[in-house]
């Protein structure tokens, strides 16, 4: 197989791996344990996946934030 065929390999849909992150549960958790859970959930993942997990928690925040001036 050339290079060429290799990039533009498609995988059918029942080959990816399904994952549910519930963020109702990630916002339960302390912050210093929202990192590890998702490592936990995501370690199966061949993908680089720090930069998803960093821009996941930084959405965390905004939400914590959004939900705490909502109650006030």
């Amino acid at each position: 197989m050339d290079s060429i065929a290799k990039c533009c390999l498609v995988y059918k849909e029942e080959d990816i791996p399904e994952l549910e992150i519930d963020i109702d549960e990630l916002l339960e958790l302390p912050d210093a344990d929202q990192r590890s859970k998702l490592q936990e959930l995501l370690q199966e993942c061949g993908k680089p996946k720090e930069d998803f997990i960093n821009g996941l928690l930084y959405r965390i925040k905004g939400l914590r934030k959004m939900s705490g001036s909502l109650r006030k």
